[in-house]
């Protein structure tokens, strides 16, 4: 007969709990009475266990390792320290909520004089944009009503429209969501548009001038599929065209903060992307409607993101400094912009191996981790900033 520890009252030696007061005992006295084979046979079903669930848990906790050595990579060239971990959820919390018109109005407003707010009045936490997505419904919306006039009632006086909207639709609304994530509110809608228009085009003549100065392979010529070699010519060309636009609005606008240029690298590269998938679905031909919707819903992850990584790594090197050329020389810059192109390039190149949406998915994934980073550093500008006031 063994007794509880606890309460002295007499328990079986089997026993795991004590009747009495419900202690849980030592494994080593309810052990102890049992068989050897019992206990052998016990220590097999625990060493299974937690095979079992070693097994099932091994796989997540090499992603969120890999994550989080990935992102605090990139975040100590920021400035920051850490891995960077982003709650979605909340992030878009507010997109299924109602919101009244004027919520909407408030935020266009933005940026203006008299809608900047203070230094002590901007919160360093993560925005909750929602308006961007009414801006992509009305978009879907329009482009749905279009689609039936082209194809239900055969008029074909919709294929204009049809080709504006499904150009249009993910980089304008992806914009206003950076617009909405700037939490300093000083750049206005008026200026992001101009911009996008502007700074779109111009991006584009920039780039075409500077594919004067390369060549590609025989192979893409003869068969059409880009090479690796190809790809990245593609990548530094683009990237650079969309660099030196982006450079020149920071540089007149005078912008001080990261997120300042997240916003205008995403102005940019949304112009740049609406014109670019307006051409192309213009010379679709038949498969005008299947471009609009491929090139539609991939734009989230393409030129939109690629060039706002490059605006937001200028702002990590220059900060409340004039903007220099030699801003483009520095590691930390490099860092970022290098990742644009090799995600430009990855997404151009004909790897044949990999399904091909799959791997505009992924690079999607990839693009916006590294914009998450650059926000999570922008945000930590808002705290720096602050303490450096109250001191």
């Amino acid at each position: 007969m063994k007794f509880c520890p606890h309460c002295g009252h007499p328990i079986v030696p089997t026993a795991k709990f004590c009747p009495a007061c419900g202690h849980a005992l030592p494994a080593s006295q309810a052990q102890a009475a049992q068989p050897a084979g019992d206990r052998a046979q016990d220590h097999r079903q625990t060493a299974n266990n937690q095979t079992t669930s070693a097994q099932g848990q091994a796989s997540p906790r090499r992603r969120e390792s890999l994550y989080d050595n990935a992102t605090a990579k990139l975040n100590h060239y920021t400035g920051e320290n850490g891995a960077v971990k982003v709650n979605l959820s909340a992030l878009f919390s507010e997109v299924p909520k109602h919101h009244s018109k004027s919520e909407a109005e408030s935020i266009f407003i933005a940026g203006t004089d008299t809608t900047t707010p203070s230094l002590d009045q901007i919160s360093g936490d993560w925005a909750k944009p929602w308006l961007f997505s009414r801006i992509l419904l009305g978009f879907l919306l329009a482009f749905i009503a279009l689609l039936f006039m082209l194809v239900g009632m055969q008029n074909g006086n919709a294929i204009p429209g049809l080709i504006l909207v499904g150009a249009f639709a993910v980089p304008f609304s992806g914009l206003v969501f950076f617009f909405e994530a700037n939490a300093f509110k000083d750049i206005s809608l008026f200026e992001v548009v101009k911009i996008f228009f502007i700074g779109g085009i111009f991006a584009l003549i920039a780039t075409l001038v500077l594919y004067q100065l390369v060549s590609f392979s025989q192979t893409s010529q003869m068969t059409g599929m880009l090479t690796l070699g190809d790809s990245l010519s593609i990548g530094v060309v683009e990237e650079l065209g969309k660099l030196l636009i982006t450079a020149y609005f920071i540089d007149r606008l005078n912008v001080q903060h990261i997120l300042d240029g997240l916003l205008i690298g995403a102005a940019v590269g949304a112009g740049f992307a609406a014109f670019e998938t307006a051409g192309y679905i213009y010379g679709a031909g038949n498969q005008l409607v299947e471009v609009a919707i491929l090139r539609g819903w991939s734009a989230i992850g393409g030129h939109l993101v690629w060039a706002a990584i490059a605006g937001g790594a200028i702002m990590v090197v220059k900060r409340t400094k004039p903007f220099k050329a030699s801003n483009l020389l520095d590691t930390r810059f490099l860092v970022f912009f290098v990742l644009a192109i090799l995600l430009h390039a990855a997404w151009d190149w004909d790897i044949g191996l990999i399904d091909p949406y799959l791997k505009l998915i992924f690079l999607i994934v990839i693009a916006w981790i590294i914009v998450f980073v650059l926000m999570n550093a922008g945000l930590k500008e808002i705290e720096h900033l602050q303490q450096r006031h109250v001191e």
